[in-house]
C-alpha cells in the first residue's frame, strides 16, 4: 500500500549572502515526509538540517537565498507562496519546537499568555470559515500570478545560457515559446480571478447567512430563558433565598449563551484557558491552573521545554518540526521529552521531522533516517537500514563515535573538520576525513547508489569497480549484540 505524502522536499538548495561572499548552507537535498511517519535529520552542527527546515518554515534569516528548488505541501510550492500565506500555514499547518527553551519563551510574559496567545490572535472563526471556502481558488490565482513573475526570470535565465553557448535553441526561439506561454498564462489568469472573487462573493454570503441564523438561534434562547425566569420568579416571589438562587442560574444561563455567540466569532479568553489547561495536562505540567500564571524562571529546563511543545501543539499542527529539542536538557528529562512527542504523534497521527546530530536520540522514535553532510544528504533508509547496514563512511564515524554501554572499544573520533562552505569540495564532501577515500571522491561527486527500496547512499563504495571494504569492527561488534538481545541471532552464530 502506497504511503501518503505529506511533504515533498526536491532539489532545495540554500545559501547565505556574507561578507567574504555566499555560503552555500544546504545543496540539493530531497526527502519525502509521509503522513503519520517520524523522520530524523541527523548530523553536525553546521550540516545544514536547521537551515532546510527553516526553509520549511519560511523563517530563514534575511541575508538567506532559495536559489533552486520545491518544498511542496498542499499541492503548492512553499518556496514561491508570499508572507501573508505563509503566516496562514505556519503556526495553524506547520509548528515548530526550538532547542532553546529559554530563549523561546519571552521571560516578562506569564506562561498561560504565552500559550494563549497565538489561539487568540489566529481564533478568528468567522473570517477563517470565509478564507477556507475559496482557499483553493485564492491559491490558484495568486500561483498563476506569481508564475508570471517565474516566467519572465526562466526567460532570461535562458537568454543569458543563449549568450553563453550553452543552449541548443536561439534567442528568436524562445521569445516565441515564452510569448505563448504569457498569452496562455494571461488567459488562465483571467478566468481564475473571475472564479476567485465570485467564489469568495460567495463564501461571505454563506458565512453571513450561517452568522444570521447563530443570531436568531441565541436570541430565541434568550427570549424562551427570560420567559422561564419570568414565569419561576412570580412563583417563588415570597421565598427570597430561592429568588437569590433562580437569578444566579438565569444569569448563568445567560452569560453561557452570550459565551456561545462569541465563540462562534472568534475564540474567547474563556475558550482559550480552557484550551489551554487541556493542552498543559496533555503535555504533564502539574497543577496546570496555578502554573498558568508563572513566568518562565519559575520552570525548570523540561518543564520549559513542555511549555514550548504546548505553544506549537495549540494550533493543531499537521507536521511538527523538532529542532534538536533535547540539546540543552539533561538525559533523564531528554528521555521523558522524546517519549511526550512520540506519544503526542500517535494521539494527533502527526507527521514529525526530528532534527539532531545524536543517532542515540532518535534510535527508538524515528520511521526513517536521513543522514546529512556539508549540505546534502548522503545516507537514507529506515531506522534499522542506518542502524543494521549503514553503508556511507560518515554513517559508520557517527555510529563509531556514539557511546554505548556494552560496548568496551575505544569510540572513534572524527579526524579534522567540516569543510569551509563558501568554497564547497568539488567531490566527496567527506573526502578528507574519510580514510576509505578514493581518488574519485576528490573529484566527482558520488549520486546516491539505491541499496533497497527503503534505502540509498552517496558513496562511491558502493559503485561496482569500488574495492570491498568491510564496515568498521565496532559497529559490527554493536549490530551482532543487538541482533542478539532482540532474539534475531544465537548466541553460537
Amino acid at each position: 500500500m502506497a504511503r501518503e505524502k505529506h511533504l515533498h522536499v526536491e532539489n532545495l538548495t540554500v545559501s547565505f549572502r556574507t561578507t567574504q561572499g555566499l555560503v552555500r548552507a544546504v545543496r540539493g537535498v530531497t526527502f519525502n515526509l509521509y503522513k503519520g511517519e517520524t523522520l530524523a535529520i541527523v548530523g553536525e552542527s553546521g550540516s545544514g538540517k536547521s537551515v532546510s527546515s527553516r526553509t520549511i518554515m519560511g523563517i530563514l534569516a534575511g541575508n538567506g537565498i532559495i536559489d533552486d528548488g520545491k518544498i511542496i505541501y498542499e499541492g503548492q510550492d512553499l518556496t514561491k507562496v508570499d508572507e501573508e500565506h505563509y503566516h496562514e500555514l505556519r503556526g495553524n499547518k506547520l509548528g515548530m519546537i526550538f532547542q532553546d527553551p529559554m530563549s523561546s519563551l519571552n521571560p516578562i510574559m506569564r506562561i498561560g499568555q504565552q500559550i494563549t496567545e497565538g489561539m487568540m490572535l489566529n481564533g478568528k472563526r468567522t473570517k477563517n470559515k470565509i478564507k477556507k471556502l475559496y482557499s483553493e481558488e485564492k491559491n490558484i490565482y495568486f500561483g498563476l500570478k506569481r508564475a508570471k513573475k517565474y516566467l519572465k526570470e526562466d526567460q532570461k535565465a535562458e537568454l543569458l545560457a543563449v549568450k553563453a553557448g550553452n543552449s541548443k535553441k536561439d534567442a528568436v526561439t524562445i521569445n516565441s515559446e515564452y510569448s505563448a506561454k504569457v498569452v496562455k498564462l494571461k488567459t488562465d489568469t483571467k478566468a481564475a480571478k473571475i472564479v476567485y472573487f465570485k467564489t469568495k462573493k460567495a463564501a461571505h454570503k454563506t458565512v453571513r447567512a450561517e452568522l444570521k441564523a447563530e443570531k436568531i438561534r441565541v436570541a430565541e434562547e434568550v427570549k424562551s430563558v427570560k420567559a422561564t425566569r419570568t414565569e419561576k420568579l412570580s412563583l417563588a416571589r415570597d421565598d427570597r433565598d430561592y429568588t437569590k438562587v433562580l437569578k444566579k442560574e438565569f444569569r448563568a444561563d445567560l452569560s453561557k449563551l452570550k459565551e456561545e455567540m462569541k465563540r462562534f466569532h472568534k475564540i474567547t479568553k474563556k475558550e482559550a484557558y480552557e484550551k489551554a489547561i487541556k493542552i498543559m495536562n496533555e503535555v504533564g505540567i502539574p497543577q496546570p491552573e496555578r502554573r498558568f500564571k508563572q513566568y518562565p524562571f519559575q520552570f525548570s529546563g523540561g518543564m520549559r521545554q513542555r511549555i514550548v511543545i504546548a505553544i506549537a501543539l495549540t494550533a493543531s499542527p499537521d507536521i511538527l518540526i523538532c529542532d534538536e529539542p533535547t540539546t540543552a536538557l539533561d538525559v533523564t528529562i531528554q528521555a521523558q521529552i522524546l517519549e511526550l512527542i512520540n506519544d503526542l504523534k500517535k494521539e494527533r497521527n502527526l507527521s514529525v521531522i526530528f532534527i539532531t546530530h545524536d543517532l542515540g536520540v532518535v534510535a527508538n522514535m524515528a520511521d526513517r533516517i536521513a543522514v546529512m553532510y556539508a549540505g546534502k544528504i548522503v545516507e537514507v533508509g529506515s531506522s534499522e537500514d542506518i542502524f543494521y547496514n549503514p553503508m556511507h563512511p560518515y554513517t559508520w564515524a557517527l555510529l563509531s563515535s556514539m557511546p554505548d554501554l556494552e560496548s568496551k572499544d575505544r569510540l572513534t573520533a572524527i579526524p579534522g573538520t567540516p569543510p569551509n562552505m563558501l568554497f564547497p569540495p568539488k567531490g566527496d564532501a567527506f573526502a578528507d576525513r574519510n580514510k576509505y577515500a578514493m581518488k574519485i571522491d576528490f573529484e566527482q561527486q558520488p549520486p546516491m547508489f539505491k541499496i533497497s527500496e527503503s534505502h540509498s547512499a552517496a558513496t562511491w563504495l558502493l559503485h561496482p569497480d569500488a574495492p570491498k571494504v568491510d564496515i568498521p569492527k565496532i559497529i559490527k561488534d554493536r549490530i551482532e549484540r543487538m541482533l542478539r538481545e532482540s532474539g534475531e541471532v544465537s548466541k553460537d552464530e
